[in-house]
């Protein structure tokens, strides 16, 4: 799209954006509960509404971003942030470390979590892993526009599965619940700033909203992201509720590492079960397909170009040795991942995504859309 009378600023179009935030958010840290005990759920009470703060802080970052892209006609998150840091335009290599690191911390975790799923059902792992890596190619290679359509299905498959295993297991645990948040123990400190890390750590959720940020104006992307914030704020927040009551019974069976898939079997719902496994599949291939994409993006015009004449080609050439890395970063398992990877991507996060969008990239915004008023139509 090249002028702003190509773009939309409805809800429909609004909620295809925001669910390819919930797309990359709902991946195997997310659908199987392992982030929301490790970054809120084990500090205490607090886990009720911390979330709704972290995916506020990161539905501003994202909105800056997106206008930035939106309002002048930018299309990847390299002219994205190359304009905010202009005129040190070097700095944008931050960016590039960032995404760099979390695209194999997410893929890593993601691939682990669904070969692992397939071989629950007696598929060898190995058989497994290149099922979903010929999954993979498949998707990625047909870009953006497929990925916003698949996302906004899966999206929806997820809601309704997690968030009827959510209810029923919160009805199931009133009791248990209300007891946490009456005891009201917490680590107050350290909760905080769990949070300030996961918001970190999400911005990974960027370059596919600023790639996707093109099909919409100025008014589309302040929808995307209200929209955004409630899928993905509620959605956690949700999670987390349920899991406080569940919380010493997951850690007696040391199920830490998969607590929702132990959560919806202890309900003894053969249909949930059967569906939320699904889901949380999907959910695993969302975060596959939104992040390996950006790579596949960066990259297919820039490796094995003389070599390799056929566009197809390399992005099928580029997918696989992607892959192939995270299926190396996956080894380590899903808890390491989650835990230090995504750690210290979130105070990478912080420091060069969230504060200079929310500072420099507001200010600029601003100062554009003064001097652009046309923009905004």
């Amino acid at each position: 799209m090249s002028n702003s009378s190509a773009k939309s600023a409805t809800w429909a179009a609004a909620f295809s954006v925001a669910s390819v935030w919930f797309g990359t958010h709902v991946g195997g840290g997310f659908a199987t509960g392992n982030q929301a005990i490790q970054y809120y759920v084990q500090f205490g009470w607090m886990a009720a509404f911390l979330p709704m703060i972290a995916m506020g802080i990161l539905t501003l970052v994202l909105k800056e971003a997106m206008i930035m892209a939106t309002t002048r006609n930018m299309y990847t998150y390299k002219e994205v942030f190359t304009e905010l840091w202009a005129p040190y335009t070097k700095i944008e290599i931050t960016m590039e470390i960032f995404n760099f690191v979390i695209i194999l911390a997410a893929v890593g975790g993601a691939i682990a979590g669904a070969a692992s799923l397939l071989a629950s059902y007696g598929i060898p792992y190995g058989i497994s892993v290149c099922i979903i890596g010929v999954m993979l190619v498949f998707l990625v290679i047909f870009g953006v526009g497929l990925i916003v359509r698949a996302s906004a299905l899966m999206s929806i498959v997820i809601m309704i599965a997690s968030f009827t295993m959510y209810f029923i297991a919160i009805a199931d645990h009133v009791e248990q619940i209300g007891a946490v948040i009456a005891a009201g123990e917490a680590q107050i400190g350290t909760a905080i700033w769990k949070t300030l890390i996961y918001s970190g750590f999400q911005c990974v959720a960027a370059p596919s909203m600023i790639a996707a940020a093109s099909m919409l104006t100025v008014k589309g992307a302040k929808r995307a992201s209200l929209l955004g914030w409630l899928m993905n704020g509620l959605a956690l927040s949700v999670s987390c509720i349920m899991l406080l009551g569940y919380y010493s019974e997951v850690v007696e069976a040391g199920s830490l590492t998969l607590p929702n898939l132990y959560i919806c079997n202890t309900l003894k719902i053969g249909a949930l079960s059967v569906c939320y496994q699904v889901s949380l599949f999907f959910a695993f291939i969302s975060t596959c397909v939104t992040t390996i994409f950006t790579m596949v993006q960066k990259f297919e015009n820039k490796v094995l170009v003389n070599s390799v004449k056929n566009l197809m080609a390399r992005r099928v050439i580029v997918a696989i040795i992607v892959i192939l890395v995270c299926m190396c970063v996956s080894m380590v398992g899903l808890n390491n991942i989650i835990k230090y990877a995504y750690g210290y991507c979130g105070y990478l996060g912080l420091a060069v995504i969230t504060i200079p969008m929310l500072t420099i990239g507001r200010k600029k915004n601003k100062e554009y859309i003064a001097a652009h008023p046309e923009c905004l139509e």
